[in-house]
């Protein structure tokens, strides 16, 4: 097995499927370990797919000489503060994330200070931002690092771009974590894809395997366990091919407008990082490294390069521009129970955005990217319900500027107590009184069906 590789390999059983698989990434992880050692908090930020979950998985308490409790946010239950705060107790306790139905926060303070020093891994993190608590939970893990434990407890929050965009609103734009400094996972290097093309007796074929896949640690590794039960690689790049293409529309809004419009403009041969310093190149350097993190965009020694072919020619041909939705509703979560109403009426003629109904395309998206996308260009219409909750919300603010800038004759607002500071000028609304609630769905309807 070819040196600093590590997979569980067992009567001939295909290695690419192993959980143990680990290659490339030693240095990555040791950096961790290191910050969270000293007691510095930080951020694993990759795209769905890049390797964060495995990272966070091969960190040692023993290197890192604190108590390590790593959970996972995919396996608590969203519904409240209080539920979560009994997944995280249950992680403190090493038992299942459904022990303890409910905690409060004195509960996760008391573990906390018995675990000191104490390092907590919370994986998926960016999911607890789709939650109308998120904001406050984070403010609480700024507090206990900041204020109540400080250098005796370190957080590593693992997630995609969402999270080091993300600033609270009501706690004076702060972070998830203050002192947390982002660090993102990168595409693997040619040498690492070597090591496991070595693995499959596939060497021969590093530099083809290379294109096709950019490093991206995920589509390398199906790509070669196809390969490893016999298929060409031609078959193979066409099999993960079709079974890629939901997890290239989750990398295609992570993007965002800007990432979309560097990856156009790449050349085949890349572009020097030196011209990242300078126009016309300087405004994509923020695009640049979220798209390496996502993993398609890579760097081929001193240039950066748009990453796996697989991924180009699906996006090459992807018209994303196209309008998808017929009306996006934009509402607070706590006028959920109106919003769904209006769906259920229009969604068996008009296609509508209605964001619980696309949350498993929405996980580990960069909601700072997707939405102001979703409600700013693929909505002919968005129908905004203005109450004191919606102006009052951040993502609800994200939705409405998307729209209000760009295209305020494609709004359909209905004022429902409160109506946004910034309401375009001459904007026509409809009020909440009992007959303009009454002919609110007709007149809906009679608007999407227009041309």
């Amino acid at each position: 097995m070819p040196d600093g590789l590590i997979a569980q390999v067992n009567d001939g059983a295909n290695p690419f499927w192993s959980a143990d698989l680990f290659v490339g990434r030693g240095p990555d992880v040791r950096r961790f370990e290191h910050l969270l050692r000293e007691g510095r908090s930080t951020l694993l930020i990759g795209g769905r797919r890049a390797g964060k979950t495995t990272m966070a998985r091969r960190l040692s308490a023993a290197r890192i000489q604190r108590t390590l409790v790593l959970t996972d946010a995919a396996g608590w239950d969203l519904s409240s503060e209080s539920a979560s705060l009994g997944a995280l107790r249950g992680a403190l306790d090493g038992v299942s994330a459904t022990a303890y139905a409910q905690a409060a926060r004195h509960d996760l303070v008391k573990a906390l200070e018995a675990a000191c020093p104490v390092t907590l891994v919370i994986d998926e993190a960016d999911r607890i931002l789709l939650a109308p608590w998120g904001p406050a939970f984070f403010a609480f893990l700024r507090w206990l690092d900041d204020a109540h434990l400080r250098d005796r407890i370190s957080i590593l929050l693992v997630g995609g771009p969402v999270l080091m965009l993300f600033r609270d609103p009501d706690d004076k734009g702060s972070p998830p974590l203050n002192t947390a400094e982002p660090r993102y996972i990168s595409p693997l290097n040619r040498d690492a894809v070597s090591q496991l093309a070595q693995l499959a007796d596939k060497a021969d074929d590093c530099d083809e395997i290379v294109s096709l896949c950019g490093g991206h640690a995920w589509l390398t590794t199906r790509l070669l366990a196809e390969m490893w039960e016999g298929a060409s690689l031609e078959e193979a790049s066409d099999i993960i091919f079709d079974s890629a293409v939901a997890t290239f529309r989750v990398w295609e809004k992570q993007l965002g407008a800007h990432g979309r419009d560097l990856l156009r403009k790449l050349p085949s041969g890349g572009v020097s990082r030196s011209d990242f310093k300078k126009p016309p190149w300087a405004r994509f350097r923020e695009a640049t490294v979220f798209g390496q993190c996502i993993g398609v965009v890579r760097r081929d020694g001193d240039r950066v390069c748009s990453g796996p072919r697989l991924f180009m020619d699906w996006f090459a041909n992807d018209d994303s521009g196209e309008v998808v939705w017929d009306v996006a509703i934009s509402y607070a979560s706590e006028d959920e129970s109106v919003a769904r109403e209006i769906y259920a009426q229009l969604r068996g003629d008009f296609s509508v955005f209605f964001a619980p109904e696309e949350s498993a395309g929405l996980w580990g998206s960069d909601l700072n990217r997707v939405l102001p996308n979703t409600y700013g260009v693929q909505s002919k219409y968005v129908l905004v319900l203005s109450t004191s909750h919606y102006v009052s919300k951040y993502w609800t603010k994200v939705e409405y500027e998307s729209v209000a800038d760009k295209a305020p004759g494609r709004i359909l607002l209905v004022d429902l107590g409160a109506l946004p500071i910034d309401l375009p000028r001459g904007l026509v609304y409809r009020g909440s009184s009992n007959a303009e609630m009454i002919g609110l769905m007709d007149a809906l309807r009679s608007k999407l069906a227009s041309r």
